[in-house]
């Protein structure tokens, strides 16, 4: 069976939309950092997961404030032991 996602790190998972629903099942998410701006609040696809929202815009400049705050949500689930996808 291919994945359609990417592991970073132990635990660290990187993926589009389409991978969520596989990642959250087989990896035992329960941290989702969604960086698309055009998300809405209440996506279907995340279920048994803590979904944060970064809005990162294409071509948008001074964002690094909002990579920075992505960055840290994900090192601190990661010093938790907590599996989180990126996506």
């Amino acid at each position: 069976m291919k994945r359609e996602y990417q592991t970073l790190l132990n635990g660290i998972f990187v993926c589009g939309l389409p991978a969520l629903n596989s990642a959250l099942e087989n990896e035992n998410v329960s941290i989702v950092i969604d960086l698309r701006a055009e998300a809405r609040e209440t996506e279907n696809s995340i279920i048994n997961a803590n979904r944060i929202n970064i809005p990162l815009i294409d071509g948008e400049s001074n964002q690094a404030i909002l990579l920075h705050d992505a960055i840290k949500h994900v090192v601190n689930a990661y010093h938790e032991g907590k599996h989180v996808v990126i996506h």
